[in-house]
């Protein structure tokens, strides 16, 4: 098994301190990145033996949680699931991350939470993740929504546009007006929040369609940018016939009490790693092919440095 998060993770006496989130994607990359196989008794066996509870009884009631919420996962993806339950109480894997590049992806985007110094031995630069991530983003969304039109807005390495060159581009493809950029803009602004411009055109095309202005979160302070884009300041940046929604993308899987909250703060359409990943469930191999391996090249080489469980000295 990979070794138990440095985060996330703390002892249990009368009350559950581990992250049932954390605690899945430990147990995902576990069984998906090193191919093992996995039972609840094992992950049972590992949480007592570093003292994470006191009690055997204790633990099976959090362990049985989260293989529930897996068997959840299981069946919300379908074949696009990398595991798979070889009975009700083993875990396997399904493939390999070349065959589930885009599962594969954000699992490892979503690992920082619970390895962070193995996070930080990649640097500071996120710009290829980021940009990674916004191209699945995208290719997701347009699976998703059949007949909307997806483009790239946001700022890149490869793609250093400024924003009045973005608004412009906004503008021109929705056939609204822009707006005052330079009163309500600092100078040095990129993209002001927004990555991708999702809309669907009608054939009479008029303004006033539906349009999604999307924020692509891949790192871990995903939770700092849930109120971009602004509304407020892209309504002055665009006349908008009709004001557009705030959708935002992010790979880690929430529970369903956080998902209501923070979809409550984007006020708009939140895609976590369940709906991000949902055309999945009808083909495994949703992502264009260039798309896969590229995000499955990025993955092996993280995956290939993870901290493993170090055996307990008797």
């Amino acid at each position: 098994m990979l070794a138990i998060p440095s985060k996330g993770f703390r002892r249990s006496l009368t009350a559950h301190n581990i992250d049932l989130s954390i605690c899945c994607d430990w147990i995902e990359s576990s069984v998906f990145f090193l191919q093992e196989e996995l039972t609840d008794a094992d992950v049972v066996d590992v949480l007592r033996e570093n003292e994470l509870y006191a009690t055997q009884d204790f633990a099976w009631e959090f362990v049985n949680d989260a293989f529930s919420h897996i068997r959840d996962r299981a069946r919300l993806f379908g074949h696009g699931y990398p595991i798979e339950f070889q009975s009700k109480h083993r875990l396997r894997a399904r493939g390999t991350v070349e065959a589930y590049g885009a599962y594969g992806f954000c699992l490892v985007l979503s690992l920082p939470g619970a390895y962070p110094k193995w996070a930080k031995n990649f640097g500071q630069d996120f710009n290829e993740q980021g940009e990674l991530f916004e191209k699945l983003t995208a290719e997701s969304v347009a699976a998703s929504l059949s007949g909307w039109t997806v483009h790239s807005t946001g700022w890149s390495r490869t793609a250093t546009k400024k924003l009045k060159a973005v608004v412009d581009e906004v503008a021109s493809l929705l056939g609204e007006g822009m707006g005052d950029i330079y009163t309500w803009t600092r100078d040095s602004a990129n993209e002001a929040g927004l990555d991708l411009l999702c809309f669907r055109p009608f054939p009479d095309g008029r303004v006033g369609v539906p349009v999604y202005l999307v924020q692509c979160a891949s790192g871990a302070n995903w939770e700092q940018k849930l109120r971009t884009p602004d509304l407020r300041i892209w309504n002055k940046l665009v006349t908008f016939a009709a004001e557009p929604k705030k959708a935002f993308s992010m790979p880690y899987a929430l529970q369903e009490r956080d998902f209501t909250r923070h979809t409550n703060v984007v006020d708009g359409l939140l895609l976590d790693r369940h709906r991000l990943l949902a055309p999945g469930k009808a083909s495994i191999n949703w992502l264009t092919p260039a798309l896969n391996k590229l995000v499955s090249d990025w993955s092996i080489d993280r995956i290939a440095t993870l901290p493993l469980l170090e055996p307990i000295a008797v």
